[in-house]
């Protein structure tokens, strides 16, 4: 056990898609299967895109492919509708996706021993609901999503709480997650099942899964 878990001012903030339910590549083929009737070129693009940017508001990530890569008016209504058909084709698949291994032993295992925040880039109102129906709502001390964006989330969680951000690590898988530790003086512990392909700094603390957790955090903990 890590001297982390003894520190009485510890904090852990998740990312929900990711890192605690294996579904941050499946939304990612859901918003790419928007784009299929596009040129191969321009489904590449798109591709590219969402593969950088994890842990963004989904309005965002439509704003940038329809702007940016597309070329076309990114209106509030027409950026509503692509959110709804996302919203539409993924829900299911969100509710039945098998949770990160080692998520929720890590979960049962320290609830109730330390502060547990859940934050994530999802419309609150939807994560809510889905951490409710897996029956996850116990699990964290507050549940928190878009808007806004983790940044600031990070930021306002931190004051709300009186959460000294020495002692708080976020737990994430993309490198938005990073930023908003980054930002907000935090500890980090980055979660990347292909080391190679790692979206963070070499000298972030990784674990494969949340199996590891444990052992990152302590890694962590001797660095501060």
């Amino acid at each position: 056990m890590s001297d982390f878990f003894c520190d009485p001012d510890s904090v852990l903030v998740f990312d929900f898609d990711g890192v605690i339910l294996d579904s941050a590549s499946l939304k990612r083929e859901a918003f790419a299967a928007l784009y299929d009737d596009q040129p191969e070129p321009l489904r590449r693009a798109v591709r590219a895109y969402l593969g950088r940017r994890g842990g963004q508001p989904r309005e965002v990530k439509f704003r940038h492919i329809e702007a940016q890569i597309l070329g076309r008016p990114a209106d509030e209504a027409s950026i509503e509708a692509l959110c709804r058909r996302f919203k539409a084709g993924v829900e299911q698949r969100i509710l039945a996706a098998p949770a990160i291994p080692g998520a929720l032993a890590f979960l049962e295992s320290h609830r109730g021993r330390l502060p547990i925040y859940l934050l994530s880039a999802t419309p609150e109102h939807e994560l809510r609901e889905i951490v409710a129906r897996r029956d996850l709502a116990g699990h964290f001390d507050e549940v928190i999503g878009s808007p806004p964006d983790k940044v600031t989330g990070l930021g306002q969680l931190l004051n709300r709480h009186g959460l000294r951000a020495p002692s708080t690590v976020m737990v994430g898988d993309s490198y938005n997650d990073y930023r908003a530790a980054r930002s907000n003086a935090t500890g980090f512990v980055g979660v990347t099942a292909d080391p190679a392909a790692s979206p963070f700094p070499t000298d972030v603390v990784t674990t494969l899964d949340l199996r590891g957790l444990e052992a990152a955090l302590a890694s962590w903990y001797r660095q501060t």
